[in-house]
């Protein structure tokens, strides 16, 4: 397999979803009716929203290896996808916790198998995905993404950090993941070059923006525009709406550096749930 950003993440994937499971099966009957900190979610719906993410990835790459490009789930329209990812939801909900842990821990076995048949050739496949098309490169990377930060929305402790082994693996991906989530969003600007620097690991890297399209910078400039700085685990939360930036830049745990204005309107495009 070729060695690029994001595959690295494949590995990554089969160890968060193992961590996963573990929460699940630690989870007493009451938990499962708690709030998570997605809006309107509780653990129960959580998860069959997860099961139903490792059953339609699972087809979509399915196809792609035979050179298909299919919504999955037996839909043809965007509307019947949703109501077919909402059923799977409404069954898992329904089940005994035993049987809903037994579900998605099949469902992302199977996922983890399908993404490791992928071949070199395979990469640059299409496949579906409601916000825009993509590559068969970028799935691994988007469910890890998915598992470990639904990981963090079973507790509910909006405080809490992110803890989790693959923590350095979610901010390399980070250098691909926000050029490819700027230039789905529709955002015209700003225009530059932006840094963004973690602790705790540390790691440094840049995008730049010109005419509405993002891309990944080899190498760092000697002058970027702005520079967004914080803790990994800040950095990965603010990037997958997790966090309150106000908060964060008030007790200086975000630090911007540069044309402030630019590095707003970043923020404002790429600090978005998702």
């Amino acid at each position: 397999m070729n060695d690029t950003p994001l595959l690295p993440a494949i590995r990554w994937l089969a160890h968060e979803n193992a961590r996963f499971i573990g929460q699940l099966r630690a989870l007493s009957d009451a938990d499962w009716l708690k709030p998570t900190f997605c809006p309107g979610w509780n653990a129960a719906q959580l998860v069959g929203h997860m099961t139903g993410g490792a059953v339609s990835y699972a087809e979509r790459i399915r196809a792609a290896r035979r050179g298909e490009v299919i919504l999955s789930l037996g839909a043809e329209t965007p509307e019947e996808f949703q109501a077919a990812r909402e059923e799977i939801t409404r069954k898992s909900v329904a089940m005994s916790p035993k049987d809903r842990i037994d579900w998605i821990e099949r469902s992302q076995d199977d996922l983890q198998a399908e993404i490791e048949r992928l071949e070199p050739a395979d990469l640059d496949r299409d496949l579906w995905h409601r916000k825009g098309n993509t590559k068969a490169r970028t799935f691994p990377a988007q469910r890890l993404y998915e598992v470990a930060l639904h990981g963090w929305d079973l507790e509910n402790d909006p405080d809490a950090p992110l803890e989790t082994d693959s923590l350095d693996m979610l901010v390399k991906i980070l250098r691909t993941r926000l050029p490819l989530y700027f230039n789905r969003s529709g955002a015209t600007g700003p225009d530059g070059v932006f840094r963004f620097e973690t602790n705790k690991p540390e790691a440094a890297w840049e995008m730049s923006i010109a005419g509405g399209a993002a891309s990944a910078r080899e190498g760092l400039s000697d002058a970027p525009d702005a520079i967004i700085a914080a803790v990994a685990s800040d950095i990965v939360l603010l990037c997958a709406g997790r966090a309150d930036r106000t908060r964060k830049i008030a007790d200086a745990s975000l630090r911007i550096e540069g044309d402030a204005q630019k590095a707003t309107a970043l923020m404002d495009v790429l600090f978005q749930p998702f």
